[in-house]
């Protein structure tokens, strides 16, 4: 985490590098589908705006690209968040980490708002520790007749890009496991005479 007047920025990774830039004092356009600093472009991780309340950062993100992600459920363009990073200090008052917490909205994919907390420990400071190592995700596991399959290095197979920027798992179900298959023609799935 690193934080300057006008910037704050969180770099953590798993599978892929994350960065979270929070641009303090800026205001959304809020002429476009949702709000953003981009316009009508929307982001991986979306734009964030945030301001500080004493000491804790309040931050506001808009303007997500709508996907899924690894385990979590899925979400729409309209997913917005708000986050509260509030400090975590010893008895001495010495910065031990952050508390967490994060409110989700997304009116086409949630019934209502999710929230969810963390606590995140301060390890060391940029004099100590090992750098921070670039983390890149190969692929193992590709779409296979419609199944995720896991490929092996030195193998050839044929292989279809999906679109990432629609619902690729949708469109994997539909074209291999949908066949024949028709929508209902009435648009609620229960109904009561």
């Amino acid at each position: 985490m690193i934080v300057t007047p006008t910037l704050v920025q969180f770099l953590a990774g798993d599978a892929d590098n994350f960065i979270t830039n929070i641009h303090i004092g800026r205001t959304f356009d809020m002429s476009g589908t949702v709000p953003s600093l981009s316009g009508e472009s929307p982001r991986w991780y979306g734009d964030t705006i945030g301001f500080w309340d004493g000491d804790a950062l309040i931050t506001w993100t808009s303007n997500i690209q709508g996907w899924k992600v690894h385990g979590n459920p899925e979400f729409s363009g309209k997913l917005q968040t708000i986050e509260i990073y509030t400090p975590r200090r010893d008895s001495t008052g010495k910065f031990i980490g952050l508390d967490h917490e994060g409110i989700f909205y997304d009116p086409e994919a949630l019934v209502e708002p999710i929230r969810m907390t963390r606590t995140l420990e301060r390890i060391s400071g940029f004099e100590t520790g090992a750098p921070y190592e670039f983390i890149e995700c190969i692929q193992t596991i590709y779409p296979i007749n419609g199944r995720a399959t896991p490929v092996v290095a030195g193998r050839v197979i044929e292989y279809k890009v999906p679109n990432l920027f629609d619902r690729p798992w949708a469109r994997l179900w539909e074209e291999y496991f949908e066949q024949g298959m028709q929508r209902p023609k009435e648009p609620e799935l229960l109904k009561f005479d």
